[in-house]
């Protein structure tokens, strides 16, 4: 992610709406992968670069200290993982996503996940402090369908309060100007 610098005068910056995020639900879809008639697919160097610099745009806005919108309540810097569910089909691609996701969500935490043993030995965990985020897996076998067919995975899901969220998006002043500003 690229911070430009730049002089602005007050009066020139916009209101900024305040909120209060109490939870979040993310849909994502998978990375670049290869081609599937190239069994096995896998998810390529790309796509996992894609799904974690998405990741890591949810930290900023949700989850860092100084995220835009924090999510009152979440563990900041390690996992908690009482307060994640992380859930993909099986699937290869799928799963490969959805580490490299959390891996920009939840970054290794470095010292913070330095923990003192009985003997006073400080151990950190691997590669720089890695969390371990446990993806939970959803079985499609069981309709006979590929994951791209799955119900869960489109949205079928019947939520209604999900409905309601995703139409209220549709119509917020935030979509109209994004959607008014780049013509199909």
């Amino acid at each position: 992610m690229l911070l430009e610098a730049s002089l602005l005068s007050l009066a020139a910056l916009p209101l900024v709406r305040s909120e209060t995020v109490l939870g979040l639900y993310i849909f994502s879809r998978h990375g670049d992968r290869t081609p599937k008639i190239l069994a096995p697919t896998n998810l390529t160097s790309l796509g996992a670069e894609q799904v974690y610099f998405s990741g890591g745009y949810y930290r900023n806005r949700y989850v860092a200290s100084d995220a835009t919108s924090p999510i009152r309540g979440l563990s900041r810097d390690t996992a908690a993982l009482q307060q994640l569910t992380v859930t993909a089909p099986i699937d290869n691609v799928l799963q490969s996503s959805a580490q490299a996701f959390l891996q920009g969500l939840y970054p290794p935490a470095g010292s913070l996940s330095t923990q003192e043993l009985r003997n006073d030995t400080e151990v950190t965990a691997p590669l720089g402090g890695y969390q371990y985020i446990p993806i939970n897996t959803v079985d499609n076998s069981f309709s006979g369908t590929t994951p791209e067919d799955s119900p869960w995975l489109q949205g079928g899901s019947g939520c209604s309060n999900a409905v309601v969220s995703s139409n209220n998006y549709l119509s917020s002043t935030e979509y109209l100007t994004t959607y008014q500003q780049n013509p199909a």
